[in-house]
């Protein structure tokens, strides 16, 4: 790996991070430079072994001959980032950016129909490269966010010709298919966003950073559990009670040998040093959804990452510290939602 990059990305996106690249042998095991690296096991000290170790598979494949063994491995890792933003945790992080580098290169040589292939990800690297913190140190690749056309079938070879007094068999028609239904917008109208509340909260046992919450939604299955990363932001006794946003037809992702069934929307600003919630009227009902009026229309059964990525960037807090869509006000049954201090900044 080019740690030189690296370094150069990770100092724009930690800004603690030292000058001066560290010395690294590039022959040793990418996962030895997060594990003696002073800077990184401080920035990030709760790596799990496994996530290293795929690193490593994913980075010896990469620099061998054999396309069989790393098209393999590759397949593994776009499996894994099916249900994923980022490779580690829900912002970018020094993982996101030392795949990055390795995988470049490959990614640069890909045609539309291979990296279609590897949809997961072609859509997180397009992302990562998109991030206005890296934008201007690599030539960002051109990705097409349109799936290839399908390859057209071998023509049928004519019929051989009919023998002399053979009686013609009349023809069946062919039954139409019916048009294709048309492809909704990419927009918010895609998200579920509903008012949940907060009824109980309890650290995760297996990952310092997370919160397990279960939120009622007014479901009759009754509260669902969500984990979030906001151990940091949010103590623990200003979490119960409180309402909130939650997106909820995320696909239900494992997190840390727990599966969680959404995501609880929060602002953030541009360091990740604050953190607010996203937060509905106090008169809002619980269980109604949040809605867009320019933006109309039904939320997908399961939202796909790639829609997510396309649409969630256009979220933020507009001056008034209200949530919008494309200036779009957010609103339920009691009026818009708010963030308590900070405007102008994304909302995920």
């Amino acid at each position: 790996m080019n740690v030189q990059l690296f370094w150069n990305l990770l100092s724009k996106v930690e800004t603690s991070t030292p000058a001066t690249a560290p010395n690294f042998d590039t022959k040793e095991k990418l996962s030895k430079l997060f594990t003696e690296n002073e800077t990184l096991k401080t920035l990030y000290p709760s790596i799990d072994a496994n996530v290293l170790k795929t690193l490593d598979e994913v980075s010896e494949v990469l620099k061998g001959e054999d396309a069989k063994k790393r098209d393999i491995q590759l397949h593994k890792l776009n499996k894994d980032l099916l249900t994923k933003t980022y490779v580690f945790a829900e912002k970018l992080t020094a993982l996101d950016l030392a795949y990055y580098v390795i995988l470049y290169e490959w990614m640069s040589k890909l045609n539309d129909k291979e990296r279609f292939t590897f949809c997961n990800i072609t859509r997180w690297f397009n992302l990562v490269q998109n991030q206005k913190s890296i934008l201007n140190i690599q030539p960002v690749i051109a990705i097409s966010l349109v799936p290839p056309p399908v390859e057209k079938k071998e023509e049928k070879k004519p019929a051989a010709e009919k023998k002399e007094g053979a009686v013609e068999q009349p023809k069946k028609e062919k039954r139409q298919a019916p048009p294709a239904a048309p492809e909704p917008p990419m927009d918010i109208s895609r998200f579920e966003i509903k008012v949940g509340k907060i009824v109980e909260c309890k650290k995760h046992e297996a990952a310092d950073s997370l919160y397990v919450e279960k939120i009622d939604l007014g479901e009759a299955e009754g509260p669902r559990t969500i984990v979030s990363g906001l151990v940091k932001f949010i103590p623990l006794d200003q979490m119960l009670n409180r309402k909130v946003l939650v997106l909820c037809n995320l696909k239900p992702a494992n997190l840390k040998g727990i599966k969680s069934f959404g995501m609880v929307l929060c602002a953030s600003n541009s360091d990740h040093t604050q953190v607010e919630f996203v937060e509905p009227p106090a008169d809002a009902v619980i269980g109604e959804r949040v809605v867009f009026e320019k933006f109309p229309g039904d939320y997908d059964k399961v939202l796909k990452p790639a829609t997510f990525d396309a649409v969630i960037g256009d979220l933020q807090t507009n001056a008034d510290k209200i949530a919008v869509f494309k200036g779009d006000l957010s609103k339920t049954s009691a009026g818009p939602c708010t963030v308590k201090s900070i405007a102008g900044v994304p909302i995920k």
